[in-house]
């Protein structure tokens, strides 16, 4: 049944968008056994969730951070930079002329 719904979010929305529930549902599925099956929690099972968790967080983190440098936000000190050495290359040209 899962592979189903994934199948229909990549004809539907995305590959990336069904990569991304896939990695949200990762940590799910063990949680609900332990609630609903009444699977034992042991130390292998919470460090593999706790991995999941991390993965899916530096996911999101990275995606936050391409997505503000792409709208511009980290490039103001190259484009300071790249006036102020444009007006001395002005002030050289004119000086020689």
């Amino acid at each position: 049944m899962y592979s189903i719904g994934a199948l229909g979010l990549i004809f539907e929305v995305s590959a990336l968008f069904c990569n991304s529930i896939s990695v949200v549902g990762l940590p799910i599925v063990p949680i609900a056994a332990v609630f609903f099956f009444h699977d034992k929690m042991s130390g292998v099972k919470g460090i593999s969730m706790a991995l999941a968790v991390w993965g899916f967080v530096s996911y999101v983190y990275q995606y936050y951070v391409d997505d503000r440098n792409s709208k511009g936000v980290g490039k103001s000190v190259d484009d300071e930079t790249t006036s102020v050495r444009s007006s001395e290359c002005k002030k050289d040209i004119s000086s020689t002329l």
